[in-house]
């Protein structure tokens, strides 16, 4: 229907506009967490894979559109297309509960501990935002993974009965999951990098500094 295109669409917006804050956020400081090291390191790095994660989802969501179109033209029949979808999509969600969650709690407790140092609304609004989507994240995480990850072991390694285009399904939906994964890596990449280049977290303390004087 009209309204399900239009919130996919809004949603792959907002995904994208969150995921490319991200990537500037990160890359703003990614120079300077190499000096830093540590928790602050390790808390930027976080930041980084959640945006790959989230230009990820984006990039797979509209190859799972475009796909089955040219399978169609290829005369492949419509349970072998089905077959296709399932495994692209598990494979992408696969992605995203392996990277999105370890990642999601390192960021939520530095927001907490951010919070607990220096009690503003601006430090309280971001721990309470990474509370509710860390929560939402893994409660759904443990109800869907599971599924996902028996679905995807069962097409990959159930030899049985299998043909020929069956395999070459398999074979075009790993290739789609690791092209949505390459097009998140660089486009998280290519924001991050910019926004290195663009601010000095150390010259902006300085002038800061200096201004305080």
């Amino acid at each position: 229907t009209t309204m399900s295109i239009l919130f996919l669409v809004l949603s792959l917006i907002l995904n994208f506009l969150i995921s490319y804050g991200n990537a500037n956020y990160v890359g703003r400081y990614w120079s300077e967490s190499k000096v830093i090291g540590g928790g602050f390191r390790a808390y930027i790095i976080s930041g980084y894979v959640m945006a790959i994660a989230g230009f990820t989802m984006v990039y797979a969501y509209l190859l799972l559109i475009i796909s089955p179109i040219f399978l169609q033209i290829a005369k492949v029949d419509q349970d072998t297309i089905l077959l296709f979808e399932k495994l692209a999509s598990d494979l992408v969600y696969v992605f995203c509960v392996i990277t999105v969650i370890p990642t999601g709690f390192h960021i939520w407790l530095r927001s907490l501990k951010n919070f607990w140092e220096k009690k503003t609304i601006a430090n309280g609004l971001t721990a309470g935002w990474n509370t509710f989507a860390q929560l939402s994240n893994t409660i759904d995480a443990a109800r869907e993974a599971p599924s996902a990850f028996k679905r995807v072991k069962d097409t990959l390694f159930d030899v049985k009965g299998k043909k020929k285009d069956r395999v070459m399904i398999i074979i075009v939906a790993i290739l789609v999951v690791i092209l949505a994964i390459l097009g998140g890596y660089f486009t998280a990449s290519y924001f991050m990098k910019k926004a290195d280049r663009e601010y000095d977290m150390f010259e902006d303390l300085k002038e800061k500094a200096n201004a305080t004087l």
